[in-house]
C-alpha cells in the first residue's frame, strides 16, 4: 500500500498541472498553442508509462486483480486522449504549412520552426505507437519496437521525450550544422564559379597566345626573305661599284699614257 502511495505521489510530481504548465509558458513568452499542447502531450506520455509499469507490477502480484482491470482501463483512456491530442498537434502544423505554402514567400527561421514541429508530431505518433505495443506486451519484452531513430550499434535505441530540451537542443544544433554547410557550399559553388571563369580566360589567352605565335614566324618567314633579298640587293651594288672603278681606273691610266706620250714626243 505505501509503495502504491508512493508511485501515485510521484506521478502527481511528475505531471504537473496543463493550466500551471500554461501559466509559466505566457510568463516566459512562449504560450503558443502548439508548444502548450506538445508539453500536455509529453506529460500524458510521461503518464502512460508509469501506468504501464504500476499495472505490470500489480500484475506480477496478483493478476486478473480489480486494480489492474481499472489500471489498464485508464492506461487505454489515455492513450487515446494521446492520439487525439496528437491528431490535433499535427492538424495545427499542417494549417500553419498551408499557410506559409500560401504566402508563397521564404523564410529560413519560419521553415526550420515548421520543420521541427513536424519531427515532433512524428515523435508522437513514435511514442504512440510504443505505448500501444507495450500495453499489449503486458510486461513481457518490448526491445523489438523500432523508433523513428536509432543510436550507436549495441545499445537498445530509446526515443528521446518529446518535450524533452536537449532534443530541441539538438535540432538547433542541426540547424546551426546545416546553415555552416549551406555557407560553405556556397562558398564552394563562388570559388568552383571563379575556377570557370579562370578556365575560360586561360582558354582565351591561350588562344591569343597561340595567333600571336603564329603571326611571329609568319613575321619571321617574311624578314628572312626580305634578309636574302637584301643581301642579294648588296652583293648586285657591289658589283657595279667594281665595274665603275675599273673604269674610272682604266681612263686614269688612258690620261697618264697620253700625257707621258706628249713629253716623250716634244
Amino acid at each position: 500500500m505505501n509503495s502504491l502511495i508512493r508511485r501515485v505521489e510521484k506521478i502527481q510530481k511528475e505531471c504537473v498541472d496543463v493550466q500551471d504548465k500554461s501559466k509559466q509558458l505566457q510568463q516566459d513568452g512562449n504560450s503558443g498553442k502548439f508548444t502548450l499542447l506538445r508539453r500536455k502531450i509529453g506529460i500524458d506520455i510521461k503518464s502512460v508509462k508509469e501506468l504501464i509499469k504500476e499495472r505490470d507490477e500489480s500484475e506480477e502480484v496478483m493478476a486478473g486483480s480489480v486494480r489492474t482491470v481499472e489500471l489498464s482501463h485508464h492506461i487505454r483512456s489515455k492513450i487515446m486522449e494521446v492520439k487525439t491530442d496528437t491528431g490535433k498537434l499535427e492538424r495545427m502544423h499542417q494549417k500553419s504549412q498551408d499557410r506559409y505554402t500560401k504566402k508563397n514567400k521564404e523564410d529560413a527561421e519560419k521553415s526550420k520552426k515548421l520543420e521541427l514541429h513536424k519531427e515532433e508530431v512524428d515523435l508522437a505518433k513514435a511514442h504512440i505507437q510504443e505505448l500501444e505495443l507495450k500495453n499489449k506486451k503486458r510486461g513481457s519484452d518490448v526491445s523489438a519496437f523500432i523508433p523513428i531513430t536509432t543510436s550507436n550499434a549495441g545499445t537498445i535505441p530509446v526515443l528521446p521525450d518529446i518535450d524533452r530540451d536537449d532534443f530541441r537542443e539538438l535540432h538547433k544544433n542541426d540547424q546551426i550544422i546545416d546553415d555552416y554547410l549551406g555557407k560553405i557550399s556556397d562558398g564552394l559553388q563562388v570559388t568552383a564559379n571563379i575556377a570557370n571563369e579562370m578556365n575560360k580566360t586561360a582558354t582565351r589567352q591561350g588562344i591569343m597566345m597561340d595567333n600571336l605565335t603564329t603571326k611571329t614566324d609568319k613575321l619571321e618567314i617574311k624578314l628572312e626573305n626580305m634578309n636574302v633579298r637584301l643581301t642579294k640587293m648588296i652583293k648586285d651594288i657591289r658589283k657595279a661599284d667594281r665595274f665603275l672603278i675599273d673604269v674610272v681606273l682604266i681612263c686614269v691610266l688612258l690620261g697618264i699614257g697620253g700625257f707621258i706620250y706628249t713629253l716623250v714626243k716634244k
